[in-house]
């Protein structure tokens, strides 16, 4: 979402970006069935760059770990918590702990431990390689995990959080832009269809139709009101023109009467 409170999109189409191991195919089939015109657009990210899409104007939302950079405002962002997913531990499948069914924090205390910065998919190739381990959340294990590779959940670990984000739309923001945001969030939550932008669609072609036949209404009581009035200034003119002459005929027989007995 541009900050400006338009689609970052040029077509008019949400665009959504996410963090490595989330998988949002899912929901953009939902959305695009009910919006065939307007596919859901699609932009992958780095946790460690997680929320630059949405500030730099490329991605109207963002699917996104907790906890977010602590230098972002809370007030900048909608945030939504989504999900948890179990904390693993990835290593070569040569390696020592790959022999338990699950570790703790002790066990892998004196090993090699690599950082998960923008460096991820190398990093996995070092530990292939038996170098070191990954502390990571599930899902990333799951996408990197292949020949040669093992995860073990690691007992005692924080989940990791994914949460959907973005911007709180500003004064004047597009309409339209502010439907798609409460539509996909209603996807993601599981809404049918017509408890979403459907509903409001028809909400709001209700809500004008009541009000153009209310102005309808109005102009046709505004006629009638000066029908009348315009037949109530004509009658009234008729009566007065009526009173005028005859008060003159008797005044002019008073007098005629008058003189004649003088």
């Amino acid at each position: 979402m541009a900050m400006n409170g338009t689609h970052a999109s040029e077509n008019g189409s949400l665009t959504v970006a996410f963090v490595r191991g989330v998988l949002p195919g899912k929901w953009q089939r939902i959305w695009n069935g009910r919006h065939p015109r307007d596919p859901l657009e699609l932009v992958p990210t780095e946790q460690g760059a997680q929320l630059a899409p949405l500030l730099d104007g490329r991605a109207d939302m963002a699917f996104v770990r907790l906890p977010l950079d602590e230098a972002i405002d809370d007030d900048l962002l909608h945030v939504i918590p989504l999900y948890e997913e179990m904390t693993v531990v990835l290593a070569s499948a040569d390696h020592d702990v790959a022999a338990a069914e699950e570790l703790s924090a002790g066990d892998i205390a004196d090993e090699l431990v690599h950082p998960t910065d923008d460096s991820l998919l190398d990093t996995i190739e070092v530990v292939r390689a038996g170098v070191g381990l990954l502390v990571l959340p599930q899902s990333v294990a799951r996408l990197a995990g292949g020949k040669g590779l093992e995860w073990r959940p690691l007992v005692g670990a924080a989940p990791s959080r994914i949460a959907l984000a973005w911007p709180r739309p500003v004064d004047g923001a597009d309409a339209a832009l502010v439907d798609d945001l409460e539509d996909f969030v209603g996807v993601v939550r599981g809404r049918g269809e017509n408890s979403s932008r459907g509903r409001t669609d028809q909400a709001g072609e209700e809500k004008r139709s009541a009000e153009k036949r209310a102005e309808e209404k109005r102009a046709a009581e505004k006629r009638t009101a000066d029908k009348r009035k315009n037949a109530a200034g004509a009658a009234g003119g008729r009566v007065r023109g009526a009173g005028s002459r005859s008060t003159t005929g008797r005044g002019r027989g008073s007098r005629n009467g008058r003189s004649g007995r003088r």
